[in-house]
């Protein structure tokens, strides 16, 4: 039923529209709201808006891995955060592209895409070598179904740790545990954000049963974000 009302009430094909609500609101951005309805409405990801705000507070630097079309890109791009880096490998890069160029911003010194996944390997670009320079505090929101504690691994001998807030999707309880265990080791504080209740009855479109949150900022100054 609910997809037959989609199709009856809502028009067809990915165009470019001004999000109606959520962190990147007012920013234009390619979406088709037969399948991202929830995004342009700023019900996307709800459940981790307030404490993305309360984490990018002051911070220099933003980081987006696991960028995809760029939603949050968008919401770093519009704040006053001296430097943007968005890190997207796959060929939704090219969306993020046009989404930013949407909105008036093209790359500079302030924003810039890479192109190599992050974690460890030869392949990879570590988190010590992505925000090597980057102006601090700096805030890095993660979504790489799988990557999570690898790419946590890349930053273990990165000398500004102490200055770096996360907040990371989990895609499976182990994965989340080995997070947790990893940010708590390296002084941290961390916990959980959990799916809302009202989920039931209005469900992300999520291809895996375990998706939820973790947010972690350096205990020393936990008490300020």
């Amino acid at each position: 039923m609910k997809q037959f009302l989609k199709k009856l009430f809502l028009p067809e094909g990915r165009q470019v529209r001004r999000v109606r609500g959520g962190l990147a609101k007012g920013m234009l951005m390619e979406l088709d709201l037969h399948s991202q309805s929830q995004r342009y409405w700023g019900l996307d990801e709800r459940e981790i808006m307030t404490e993305m705000k309360k984490l990018s507070l002051g911070c220099k630097s933003l980081i987006d891995v696991g960028a995809n079309d760029g939603y949050y890109t968008m919401a770093f791009l519009k704040s006053s955060a001296e430097r943007v880096v968005a890190c997207e490998p796959g060929p939704s890069a090219d969306v993020l592209r046009r989404n930013a160029a949407a909105n008036g911003y093209e790359l500079d010194q302030r924003f810039s895409i890479v192109s190599k996944p992050i974690g460890i390997g030869s392949e990879y670009l570590t988190i010590t070598k992505l925000v090597e320079g980057l102006p601090q505090p700096i805030l890095l929101k993660v979504d790489i179904e799988g990557g999570e504690s690898d790419l946590l691994a890349s930053s273990a001998d990165c000398p500004s740790l102490s200055e770096m807030r996360w907040l990371i999707e989990t895609h499976s309880p182990e994965l989340e545990t080995r997070c947790i265990d990893w940010l708590r080791s390296h002084a941290y504080q961390a916990r959980i954000i959990d799916n809302a209740r009202w989920r039931l009855l209005l469900p992300e479109l999520r291809p895996l049963r375990h998706n939820r949150w973790l947010i972690a900022s350096p205990i020393q100054s936990a008490r300020a974000v």
